[in-house]
C-alpha cells in the first residue's frame, strides 16, 4: 500500500492524565472533516498480558508506562489509514457542516504517551501536550473509574512519577505546545494553529 501522506494534516494529542486530551480530540473529531481518530487507551494489552511490567511495590500492574500499550499496533492501524485502507480502527466523520481544507484529511492521534512514541511523534503537523499541577491532577483522577481500578498508592508511587519522566522528554522538543488543562482555550489554540499551517 502506498502512503498519500501529503493528503493528510495529523495532530498530535498527549500529555498528563486527566488533562483534557480526549476532550479535545472529541472536539475538534466534531469540527474538522474529513477525520479519522485514534485514541491510544484503546491499544492496551491485556490484563494477563505478559508484557505488563509490574509497578515497584504494588500488586499491580503499571499502566502509565509506554510498553503497557502495542505501539506497533497503534502504529500500523495509523500508517494504514494514512495509506488509504479504512479498515484501520478510526473514527470517520463526514464533511457536512465542518471545517475542512481542500484537498486534505485529518488524523488526530491521541494519548497519554502518543507524542513519547518517535514514530508517531515525527509524523504529525501538530503536537500539543497537556499539562497540570499535582493537586489539581489527583482531584480528577480520583473522579475517573478505571478497569481495572487504581490501587492505593498507585497515582503516587506510579502515575505521577511516571508522567513527570515523559513530560521531562517532550519539553526537550521545541515542537510541541504545551497546554494548561486548566485552561478553556485549548480547542481554540489547536484550531487556529490549524487555519494558521502552510500544507
Amino acid at each position: 500500500m502506498v502512503s498519500r501522506r501529503n493528503d493528510w494534516i495529523i495532530i498530535g494529542i498527549s500529555g498528563v492524565t486527566c488533562g483534557g486530551k480526549t476532550s479535545l480530540a472529541h472536539q475538534l473529531a466534531s469540527t474538522l472533516a474529513p477525520v479519522h481518530v485514534f485514541h491510544q487507551d484503546k491499544y492496551f494489552f491485556p490484563d494477563d498480558s505478559t508484557r505488563h511490567v509490574r509497578c515497584a511495590s504494588l500488586p499491580h500492574n503499571n499502566y502509565d508506562i509506554l510498553s503497557a500499550l502495542d505501539m506497533d499496533a497503534m502504529l500500523r492501524d495509523v500508517t494504514r489509514t494514512l495509506a488509504g485502507d479504512d479498515r484501520a480502527h478510526a473514527t470517520t466523520t463526514d464533511v457536512t457542516g465542518r471545517y475542512t481544507r481542500p484537498g486534505k484529511k485529518f488524523l488526530i492521534a491521541e494519548g497519554f504517551t502518543v507524542l513519547n512514541y518517535p514514530p508517531i511523534m515525527e509524523m504529525c503537523d501538530l503536537r500539543y501536550y497537556f499539562v497540570l499541577e499535582l493537586g489539581e491532577c489527583r482531584a480528577r483522577r480520583a473522579l475517573r473509574l478505571y478497569e481495572p481500578p487504581d490501587i492505593e498508592g498507585y497515582f503516587e508511587l506510579c502515575v505521577w512519577p511516571e508522567h513527570l519522566n515523559y513530560k521531562a522528554e517532550i519539553e526537550k522538543d521545541k515542537r510541541v505546545k504545551i497546554l494548561d488543562g486548566t485552561r478553556a482555550d485549548a480547542f481554540d489554540i489547536v484550531m487556529a494553529d490549524i487555519k494558521a499551517l502552510n500544507t
